[in-house]
């Protein structure tokens, strides 16, 4: 897999920066993943909360390590 190939959840439009995680030293392991297929309402599209994105990730996650749900920021 070539670097620019990567799907990063950073670069996704379901992801959501933790801002008091960030300030307060714990990184990027709070942020969260708001994909309606993957956590929300698929009739009204609503979402509820969000998943964590490095679990969303795991090989047993529901993206996986291949960001299955990922997409692009617009």
């Amino acid at each position: 897999m070539v670097m620019t190939d990567l799907k990063l959840c950073k670069d996704c439009k379901h992801y959501k920066k933790d801002w008091c995680a960030h300030i307060t030293g714990y990184g990027d392991s709070l942020d969260t993943c708001h994909n309606p297929v993957v956590n929300g309402n698929l009739v009204t599209g609503k979402v509820k909360g969000g998943f964590f994105c490095d679990m969303m990730r795991l090989e047993w996650g529901k993206c996986g390590p291949e960001g299955r749900y990922w997409e692009a920021r617009k």
